[in-house]
């Protein structure tokens, strides 16, 4: 359960912020936004549960809900599986199998099915050899349904869930909101010509090597919004080195 004040006001806040990281947040090799399943698929919860996010209609209990002990060791099979669907074997270029995984731990294949089918619990050192090898932080197997969500956009769960006015918020908003307005190309031909007037005002020559601002397809100088290796802006966030491969398609 969350602990913010305010807790009318919370299913609002985390929609309003999490379309906007839908929006702004892109993987790179899909080109387009993630969908509510691709991005459910990722953070290992229910589709249902995304949609609800999105669209305001859970309540803060729903939101936020507090994991117990029989929960968390659930979550890790449920999170293990998830990276078995969504992760690309680098020999095979296909679905990761549990052979695959077991001779690169040093494991065996049955061992490694009772651990999806939730029938064994990993060690810390375990989980930590799993984590290394699908390339996703250890607490991917233990984090709350809001926090592996916002993960997937190299977010914190206080990103989504803290009051409008908070500095750490205020400062996120503005980012995210520039890149979205600097993916836009009618604002990166604004942009070039107020850097042209700047420099012709001043008396400063382009660099005769400088792209032309008016060109087509010209960068706005800020990598597109997720055009960053597997999707994930911000290093390794919980659960979000993916690859860049949709869902279903590896793992």
């Amino acid at each position: 359960m969350t602990d913010e004040s305010g807790a009318a006001e919370l299913p609002r806040r985390v929609a309003a912020r999490l379309n906007l990281l839908f929006d702004v947040i892109q993987p790179a090799a899909l080109q387009r936004p993630w969908s509510s399943a691709e991005v459910a698929d990722r953070a290992g919860v229910d589709t249902a549960y995304v949609d609800g996010l999105r669209a305001a209609t859970l309540s803060p209990d729903e939101i936020d809900p507090g994991i117990g002990e029989k929960q968390r060791e659930r979550l890790f099979a449920q999170r293990l599986e998830c990276l078995f669907r969504t992760r690309l074997s680098p020999r095979t270029g296909k679905r990761v199998t549990q052979t695959e995984v077991a001779e690169a731990l040093k494991s065996n294949k049955q061992h490694v099915g009772n651990l999806r089918a939730g029938k064994n619990n990993p060690s810390i050192v375990l989980a930590q050899k799993y984590a290394d090898y699908f390339n996703v932080d250890v607490g991917y197997f233990s984090a709350a349904p809001l926090s592996a969500v916002a993960a997937c956009f190299g977010h914190s769960r206080d990103f989504l869930v803290r009051h409008d006015d908070d500095p750490y918020v205020v400062h996120a908003t503005a980012n995210l909101r520039l890149l979205r307005a600097m993916a836009d190309k009618r604002v990166r031909h604004v942009v070039g010509r107020l850097v042209d007037r700047y420099e012709a005002a001043s008396g400063e020559s382009p660099d005769d090597d400088a792209p032309d601002h008016d060109a087509p397809g010209d960068s706005p100088g800020v990598g597109a919004p997720g055009d960053t290796a597997g999707g994930s802006p911000g290093g390794r966030p919980v659960g979000t080195s993916w690859g860049g491969a949709p869902p279903g398609g590896g793992g």
